[in-house]
């Protein structure tokens, strides 16, 4: 006779959000010990990743990678290989550099920092034993993928510690594991408090972009940046990628949210598809 089976659910503050990780199995015991490791991963790459934390490899990058390079943690140089591709791919659109317009626009603290107006992804190299150096003055900031990659981690950490099932939502940005599927709500583009769509999960990741609270109507700005213009998105929709993992879901949202139709090249590469939800119209689908 097979062993009942346990669920717990537990949630803390972290990435600036509020990071759920739900664990199944048959040892409720065995369920909590598992989530404490998933959260001592994300806790890692929040300590790792941080803009505000003057002692992450964030904040030594843009003190000290120009004109020395600078040594960073492993997953640090792992989540900018990451981020240098999807800019790659996606020629500029995404791109972390533009972590001074979103400074000037008080989205990130304005911190004394000096960088160069015309510096961009490409002045950003990654050497050898997790060194990096920056050809210009840059500032980077690692809040467009590091929820994503913080996601895939606990995600590892659970399954290595022996939990069958789970999910972990990072702030919209998840990952379901295991045999059974799992409702997901996505939140209505205009009113977030409403459902714009249900999605049934099973083995993959979704992330979500939208500006339901960060949107600042009076000057025209926001935290969604197109690294090719530097013109913030103003659009009252959401764009939702679903992909193999959440790195890629988290990082192709802003691709999908700058690009629109021109993005489907880059998803079908990635083996992700997405779909948009407007204020005026429920659901439009982009790919797959």
């Amino acid at each position: 006779m097979k062993s009942a089976l346990s669920e717990v659910r537990r949630a803390r503050p972290l990435l600036g959000t509020f990071v759920e990780i739900t664990a199944q199995g048959s040892d409720e015991r065995k369920l909590h010990r598992a989530i404490d490791k998933a959260f001592a991963a994300v806790c890692q790459v929040h300590r790792l990743m941080s803009f505000h934390d003057p002692k992450s490899d964030v904040s030594h990058m843009n003190r000290d990678a120009f004109p020395r390079s600078v040594i960073v943690h492993p997953w640090t140089w792992q989540v900018l290989k990451a981020a240098l591709a999807f800019s790659r791919e996606s020629d500029g659109a995404f791109d972390i550099t533009v972590a001074r317009l979103l400074a000037r626009w008080n989205y990130l603290p304005r911190f004394d920092y000096h960088f160069n107006t015309r510096s961009i992804w490409r002045d950003i190299f990654l050497r050898k034993n997790c060194r990096v150096f920056f050809r210009r003055r840059v500032i980077v900031d690692l809040g467009g993928i590091a929820k994503g990659f913080a996601v895939d981690r606990a995600v590892e950490a659970l399954i290595a510690a022996g939990v069958r099932s789970g999910i972990v939502n990072a702030g919209g940005d998840l990952r379901v594991f295991g045999p059974e599927p799992r409702v997901v709500h996505v939140r209505h583009a205009r009113e977030p408090a409403r459902i714009g769509r249900i999605v049934l999960l099973r083995e993959t990741s979704l992330a979500t972009s939208a500006l339901y609270y960060t949107r600042r109507d009076l000057d025209q700005k926001s935290p969604l940046v197109d690294g090719r213009t530097h013109r913030p998105a103003l659009d009252d929709v959401s764009v939702s990628v679903y992909a193999p993992d959440c790195i890629t879901a988290d990082a192709l949202t802003k691709v999908v949210f700058a690009m629109r139709d021109d993005a489907r090249l880059i998803l079908d590469r990635y083996g992700a598809g997405s779909f948009l939800l407007s204020s005026n119209f429920p659901f439009c689908e982009l790919s797959n």
